[in-house]
Formats: structure tokens, sequence, C-alpha cells
């Protein structure tokens, strides 16, 4: 069953269209992440969905009810926050046990409800502290404690992580998709974090301009984006302007010709954008058998940077159209000297094609 539905809903603020006319389903036990850049429309539509905000046109069912005109509290849903919004004059375990009491729940049950979510969430011995006592990492978990004591249908998380250190946040994304897994709730989740979104999500919804751009699991939105956008902001991307030749090869910008993935809107003649990931970049060093890719380049090198588990070489052709290739860090490997020359290569289906306007429909 769809736990929650949007039917053709938009919010525009006088001349302003914050979201588009969208349709939008999300499956019973789902995770599903709504990500994209500022403006771009999520928080509206997470709003629509909680009740914060009314649909200029449009309907917004929950769990199969026309809950367009619903009020938030009475939606059935939890709602966690970037800012925590724990109250800092009572313990955990009051500020767990708030919303049961809101409810009226007997006390002998709110202890076993509030012991039971303290452990789900590992924080037992935390229930007689004041928030000010506990870290960021521990509050956030505190919060979402606090929200699926009482058993809602349905999460929703406005860049509940967004406030945390990266090594903080990255256990946090384990632990909810933890808690997701056990509890198997139907989560909906905000963010412009696009490695988030790609390790947490069962299915990411793109949006742009108020618009849903793309949607799809994180595999087939990182492997087969359908736009430019889609590509470029979810991970990191080499794309070229490229004509697309009658031997069904592509002559990109430097000149170079190369083999790409065929696609069906690619017909000799048209003129498209070349994408190619990093990481799908081979950089040959001597001894290196070239000759199982059909694709290869010279340039030079113009600098290596070392992120921790990956290195990124940046490399310039003769027309000053620059390359990146990724490659994970190993010990004794080394970095590319700025001015050195290199020889680049890659597999034809590593170059996907996308259009130069607008998107693969489908």
């Amino acid at each position: 069953m769809a736990m929650v539905r949007l039917q053709r809903a938009g919010k525009r603020y006088g001349d302003v269209v914050a979201l588009h006319e969208v349709d939008l389903s999300v499956e019973e036990g789902e995770f599903v992440t709504l990500l994209g850049p500022s403006g771009s429309g999520k928080t509206t539509m997470l709003n629509l969905i909680a009740g914060m905000i009314a649909p200029t046109v449009g309907q917004v069912f929950i769990a199969g009810k026309d809950a367009t005109n619903t009020p938030p509290n009475k939606r059935g849903l939890g709602m966690v926050f970037q800012n925590y919004a724990l109250m800092p004059h009572m313990t955990i375990f009051e500020n767990v046990a708030f919303p049961l009491r809101v409810r009226k729940t007997p006390e002998e049950e709110i202890k076993k409800k509030v012991a039971h979510v303290l452990n789900l969430v590992h924080l037992p011995q935390v229930a007689n502290r004041k928030p000010r006592e506990l870290s960021g990492g521990q509050q956030q978990r505190v919060a979402l404690a606090r929200c699926i004591v009482y058993n809602p249908s349905i999460i929703l998380m406005d860049e509940p992580l967004g406030a945390l250190d990266k090594k903080l946040r990255e256990q946090m994304q384990l632990e909810l998709k933890r808690i997701h897994t056990d509890l198997k709730i139907t989560m909906l989740y905000v963010t412009h974090d696009q490695e988030e979104a790609l390790t947490m999500s069962d299915r990411i919804v793109l949006l742009n301009d108020g618009r849903i751009e793309q949607m799809g699991p994180p595999d087939e939105m990182y492997f087969k984006p359908r736009s430019v956008f889609a590509a470029d902001f979810l991970g990191s991307s080499n794309i070229w302007d490229g004509t697309i030749e009658s031997d069904g090869s592509a002559t990109i910008k430097s000149g170079d010709k190369m083999k790409v993935k065929p696609e069906a809107f690619a017909k000799p003649g048209t003129k498209l954008k070349v994408m190619v990931r990093p990481e799908n970049i081979n950089v040959i060093r001597q001894g290196d058998d070239e000759s199982r890719f059909e694709n290869r380049v010279n340039g030079k090198a113009i600098d290596t940077l070392i992120l921790g588990g990956v290195i990124k070489h940046y490399v310039q052709l003769a027309n000053d159209t620059v390359i990146i290739a990724q490659e994970l860090t190993r010990s004794g490997r080394r970095s590319l000297t700025p001015g050195q020359d290199v020889r680049l290569a890659w597999r034809p289906d590593d170059s996907l094609p996308l259009p130069a306007v607008g998107k693969i429909e489908g």
C-alpha cells in the first residue's frame, strides 16, 4: 500500500512556484530521500506531506486516505528536525515520554516504551541526563527515539544530520538505516547531501527547480542519470560537449574521438553531452595493458588531491579540457607531478551520452 501519495500536488506563493504539480507514491516500509539543491522544492514537498503547508493545487493522501485538509497532529506522522528540538529543562526520559503523555498513555506503559526506544537507539544509560549533557549525535538519537516512541506510521526527517561533523554523520547514517530495517517503518528523508542519499535510500527523488528531475534506486540514479543535471549533482562527473558520428562514436570538444554507450536519442550529427565518472577513467602507467580500453587520450597532469581513501588526478588535454581521474589510495602509489605527461583510458560502456538540453524520458 502507498503510505504517501501526492497527486498533481503543487505550491505557489504569489508569482513564485515553490513546487510544480508533482506525482509521487511512497510504499509502506520504503526509505525515500528527497534530494536536491537549495530552492529545489524538497522541503516544500515534505511540508505538504506533513501538513505544515497546504497545497495550492492537487491532493495529499496518507495511508490511502485524502489528508489534504487534515491538520498535522491528525496525520499519524513523526517528525525529526535538524535542530533536535529537545526541551532543555526536561530529562531525556521526560523528553522521550512527552508525546506519550500528550496522548494520555498509562504511566507503566510509558516506562516500558521509553526504555525500549532508548535501547533501540543504544542510549539506555542517559535517561536521567539533560540534553546539554549529551553530544550532538546522542541528542539526534534522542530526537529520533522521541519520534518513534508512539509508533507513527511514517517518519519525516528534514536534514536531521546537517549539524553533525562528517564522521558522526556517517555513523548516524548507519544507525538510521539499522533502525529503519528493524522497525520496517516508512521514512521520508530530506537532504542536499548526495552521499547521504546514495548511502541510505531505497529510492531517491531528485528535485530541480520545483520539479522531479529523476527518481529511482541509488545505483540507477548514479549509473544511469537521464540529464546533465542528474549526472552533475549525483557524484563527481566529467561532462563534455560532443557530436555523434556516423559510426556511433562521439567527437568531444577536445577533438578526441571516443566510443560511447549507444542511446536511442543519439543519432548521427546529434549535439550532446558525454559523461564519464572519474572512477572509470584509468591512469595508464608503464607496464599497464591499455589494449582493453577503446578510449584513450593524452594530457598533462595539473594537480593531484589525496582525499583519504581515494586520489583525484586533474589532467589537461591539448585544448585545455580538464579530465578528472579517480583511483583508490594505495601504499606506494605515486602522485602525478604537475606537467607530467599522462595517458588516460576507459571503456565505451563508461561513456554515457546525455541530451544537451532536457532529459532522457522513460
